[in-house]
């Protein structure tokens, strides 16, 4: 979390309990989408990026959603990583069925667990 907010010059402070959330801004997304993307082999970098940028694009949705899901993608196929494939699987709320019990953003997830063979509710 420290090298995501290093990096990505955003705060990082021990009283911040979400720390995704804290940081989140939707008018960096395409800057965190970059950045996650450009460290899509360092699992550890990818694991905290990936928060980020779902919550900056949780309550904005970018118009055009086919980069992230993209870029989703990309980071799970550079790194395989169990840990990723977990937070996917958070993001995509699988047992929701309505979208009010979703995040904005979890039909991009689900659309990118298709892709990488995850196959979705």
């Amino acid at each position: 979390m420290l090298r995501v907010a290093q990096i990505a010059k955003i705060a990082h402070e021990d009283w911040m309990q979400d720390w995704p959330i804290e940081v989140s801004d939707p008018e960096r997304l395409d800057e965190f989408v970059d950045l996650l993307i450009t460290n899509k082999a360092d699992w550890e970098l990818s694991f905290w990026l990936l928060d980020l940028v779902l919550e900056s694009a949780n309550d904005d949705l970018p118009e055009r959603t086919e980069p992230l899901v993209d870029a989703l993608v990309v980071v799970w196929e550079a790194t395989g990583a169990p840990g990723i494939a977990q937070r996917l699987e958070y993001w995509a709320c699988l047992d929701a069925s309505d979208p009010e019990e979703m995040f904005w953003v979890s039909p991009l997830v689900r659309e990118a667990r298709r892709r990488i063979g995850h196959d979705t509710i």
